[in-house]
């Protein structure tokens, strides 16, 4: 694997905080393509994005969530729906396209947020909002948010002291540990 690769999965990090500084139609599309480059049960792509750039919906949605203030700030909220109708693995499909798109962010120099998920009591308050303001057709289940921005403070990378743990890692069966 490409040490640049690493380094970027490394790099991804949480941001909260976002400037004024857009986000241009031309990384919305890479971010998107390379969510779409994610693996998906048998090559169904039961996913649609909806790209958000509505302050007004995004105050809403940060509101209704009680997530502040990186979905209002954001200059783009990409909201992840799938199709239960079209695989049942729709959640796990959408999941690793969000993490393509997250990665894909930071490799052009954005930060992000994932935020929401349908085990949040407020999602379902949540997902009826984006269902009728978004114009969503029935049939399809709104997964999470992936915000997108400049970051407002540079965070550093991950360390591999700092997230990997040895005790989570058993080779074999449970009882055996890499220590």
């Amino acid at each position: 694997m490409e040490k640049d690769v690493l380094d970027v999965i490394r790099k991804r990090r949480t941001i909260r905080r976002f400037t004024d500084e857009e986000v241009t139609d031309e990384q919305v599309e890479t971010i998107l393509e390379m969510g779409m480059y994610a693996p998906t049960y048998m090559n169904r792509k039961p996913w649609h994005f909806v790209v958000i750039r509505d302050k007004e919906l995004q105050e809403r949605l940060g509101e209704t969530l009680s997530v502040r203030p990186y979905v209002q700030e954001a200059s783009v909220v990409i909201a992840v729906y799938g199709a239960p109708d079209i695989s049942s693995t729709w959640d796990l499909d959408g999941a690793a396209a969000i993490e393509n798109m997250l990665i894909a962010a930071t490799a052009l120099g954005l930060g992000t947020a994932w935020a929401g998920s349908r085990g949040n009591l407020a999602w379902k308050e949540a997902e009826e909002l984006m269902q009728a303001a978004l114009k969503v057709p029935s049939g399809f289940r709104a997964l999470s948010l992936v915000c997108l921005g400049h970051e407002a403070k540079t965070v550093p990378p991950h360390t591999k002291d700092e997230r990997y743990d040895k005790t989570r890692v058993h080779y074999g069966d449970w009882s055996t540990l890499n220590l």
